[in-house]
């Protein structure tokens, strides 16, 4: 491999900000990524059917890693409350702004700046996934990419997502749930020859709280929230009392909370409001994707939490920690990749990124330029270190 290249990791960070990439619209900034691995000197990147771009860098054992990021963001949103052009970066006060700079552009830039850091003679196979709309359905394309195209169980699976350079080993879980509460309509000046499905829905979201107090949580990872996000009422006209209203949910939570906890406890809260409406469905969101290269796939939103053992860790951390002192362990509030190699497929998994979490999401996102420069070093020690 070409290990004398050196392109400047924030003049990456830049063109990758500088290249919108929604949800389902990577492709622009896909071939962007697959040609600077090519310029980096990787034996071998190319982009799967699903539109996963794979860089690979052949070592002399069995032993694999595998480097993981996703290259979709989400909107911009109001662009009113941003101070720059999203997709113009700039370097503010050491800072690079921009959409995507922290989730998780910079973090991918490093990955590939890294390359040209790595020495001669590793001793392992090196993958670099990054895949699409991870802001969508987590870990659902990292699958395909690890069990269809590359076939591979890694021993270490590194994600890019923000850290603030700390080592994080795990999230909570998450999934979308879809409730349908259907009523009777009338006219709203009769309300009451009708059946207000918007009532039961409204005394639902009030319970929500209690519902999730009762649930256990986790000394590390904390305990479940659950937070109306959608409510869609038909058939939408004013006048009219509506006939059916579908609530959206968001749920977090720990590792014992399971699938069954959660929509149990919901469809007992909805069971006691059963006076209120004619019918009701509960469960886990399915919809379908479609993926830049025209994939469709049939997506289930629910995503486990995992937690890597301490244990696991340890030799790692103690290595990284005379790189960076003030490196800590910690977990992702939000939710990653990790959900499928972790939570799914049980392989080690850790994660180390430039920035700070709290930032994704929100308009004004930045990362530290320091941080980039940092992360490209860990992401060519870690090969050698475990």
């Amino acid at each position: 491999m070409n290990s004398h290249i050196h392109r400047d990791v924030v003049d990456i960070a830049k063109e990758l900000i500088s290249t919108p990439s929604i949800s389902g619209s990577e492709g622009e900034i896909a071939h962007i990524i697959r040609d600077r691995l090519e310029e980096f000197g990787v034996d071998r990147s190319f982009i799967d059917k699903y539109g996963n771009v794979i860089g690979v860098v052949k070592g002399g054992s069995d032993n694999v890693i595998v480097f993981e990021g996703h290259m979709d963001h989400v909107p911009p949103g109001d662009l009113g409350q941003w101070k720059t052009d999203p997709y113009r970066p700039v370097i503010i006060d050491d800072k690079l702004y921009g959409r995507g700079s922290v989730d998780m552009k910079g973090a991918i830039a490093a990955m590939i700046s890294s390359i040209g850091m790595l020495g001669e003679g590793l001793d392992r196979d090196i993958y670099y996934v990054f895949v699409p709309h991870e802001e969508i359905c987590e870990g659902v394309l990292f699958g395909k990419a690890l069990d269809e195209t590359l076939r591979i169980k890694p021993d270490l699976v590194v994600l890019g997502e923000a850290t603030n350079l700390n080592l994080y080993r795990g999230q909570r879980g998450r999934t979308v749930i879809r409730i349908v509460v259907r009523g009777r309509s009338a006219h709203a000046s009769m309300p009451w020859e009708g059946l207000n499905p918007l009532k039961p829905i409204a005394r639902l979201i009030v319970r929500l709280d209690e519902v999730m107090e009762r649930l256990p949580g986790h000394t590390v990872l904390g305990g479940s929230s659950l937070s109306p996000t959608v409510i869609d009422c038909s058939p939408g006209f004013p006048p009219m009392i509506p006939d059916k209203c579908i609530l959206i949910l968001d749920a977090r939570f720990p590792i014992q909370v399971k699938r069954g906890n959660l929509l149990n406890a919901l469809r007992s809260e909805l069971y006691a409001l059963k006076s209120m409406y004619v019918s009701s469905e509960l469960d886990v969101l399915r919809e379908e994707i479609t993926t830049w290269r025209g994939v469709k796939l049939s997506i289930e939103h629910y995503y486990p939490s995992w937690l890597t053992p301490i244990d696991q860790i340890d030799d790692i951390y103690g290595k990284l920690h005379t790189h960076n002192p003030y490196m800590r362990i910690g977990v992702w509030r939000f939710s990653t990749d990790g959900v499928y190699s972790a939570g799914v497929r049980g392989y080690k998994t850790i994660g180390i990124g430039p920035g700070d979490e709290r930032l994704a999401h929100k308009p004004n996102e930045y990362v530290p330029v320091k941080h980039l420069y940092k992360a490209v070093e860990i992401y060519s020690l870690i090969p050698s270190i475990i």
